[in-house]
């Protein structure tokens, strides 16, 4: 979709009939592709739906109620409008920039306040079983034509041993955000911190926000255990062994969803590359000689 494409699809909006509209492209992501729109010279954010998200357990009506949730919070971006032509939402283009590692980590406890807010802040319609989805997109590669990856029944094995850890003393669940990229938390210089991107909310284990957070923004364990203090006040070894497992199935998960990225998306992205890494990294933590006492750990009360 070019941008006169999209300006065309812009002034369907009503009141921007007869705007003074711009459009050019926002760099960055591997499911989407993204524009900002500056209309009247407003900037706003445009995501335009890969093929199929479905697929890859996306539900827009889930997506806009979260999104629109985190806006009424005063964490994400406010919702401009839609277009329900393509699914897709038009928010307002917030001020900040990324962070690496380290300056990410000095901010920790912004980015904690921000999932305070959201997990605590009721229920979604929408859910996100972490160890149903990894199932789901094993069953939609094969259905597209894809083929699992070796690892996959060794690492389903062992998802199935970690949600009987957790079932032995289960937390509710909560509103999760579920994709915790360092792309998806922006930084003002001076100033707040924002989630973006809803996609994948929707209630599930608050551990595997944790756990995403960590293994996907490259925290080291001196920042998982300030992660622990910051969101629960505290570390604990059943705190700790969630955290650590769901680090695990943050990796399963993505790993997954790239194998079902090769069977349907048309990005110029190498997916093969990106679910071979993550279900690597997932194998490696499994192996782990602290994998049992974890297991055994997660079975604690938190």
């Amino acid at each position: 979709m070019t941008e006169t494409d999209i300006e065309a699809l812009l002034r369907q909006v009503p009141g921007w009939e007869r705007s003074q509209i711009t459009v050019a492209p926002l760099h960055g992501g591997i499911t989407n592709t993204n524009f900002v729109a500056r209309i009247d010279g407003e900037p706003r954010v445009v995501r335009v739906p890969g093929e199929r998200t479905e697929l890859l357990g996306i539900d827009r009506a889930n997506e806009a109620e979260a999104a629109l949730r985190a806006a009424a919070l005063g964490i994400g971006p406010a919702v401009i409008a839609t277009l329900p032509e393509i699914g897709t939402l038009i928010t307002a283009l917030v001020p900040g920039g990324h962070l690496d590692p380290e300056p990410f980590t000095q901010r920790l406890a912004q980015v904690v306040e921000l999932l305070h807010t959201f997990h605590d802040s009721g229920p979604l319609d929408g859910a996100f079983p972490i160890h149903r989805v990894v199932e789901w997109h094993a069953r939609d590669a094969v259905a597209q034509g894809g083929t699992l990856p070796a690892a996959y029944e060794r690492l389903h094995t062992q998802s199935e041993r970690i949600e009987a850890a957790f079932a032995t003393a289960p937390m509710p669940m909560a509103p999760c955000h579920n994709d915790l990229l360092p792309g998806n938390v922006l930084f003002e210089d001076a100033g707040r911190a924002w989630l973006l991107d809803f996609e994948y909310a929707g209630m599930n284990d608050r551990f595997f926000d944790l756990g995403n957070l960590s293994v996907n923004c490259g925290l080291d364990a001196a920042a998982d255990e300030e992660l622990l203090r910051l969101y629960f006040g505290g570390s604990s070894p059943s705190r700790w062994a969630r955290l650590q497992l769901m680090k695990m199935m943050s990796e399963f998960r993505e790993g997954m969803w790239a194998v079902v990225q090769q069977a349907i998306s048309t990005l110029d992205t190498d997916f093969v590359t990106y679910a071979n890494e993550r279900l690597g990294n997932c194998e490696h933590l499994a192996a782990q000689p602290q994998f049992e006492q974890w297991l055994a750990d997660a079975a604690l009360p938190v």
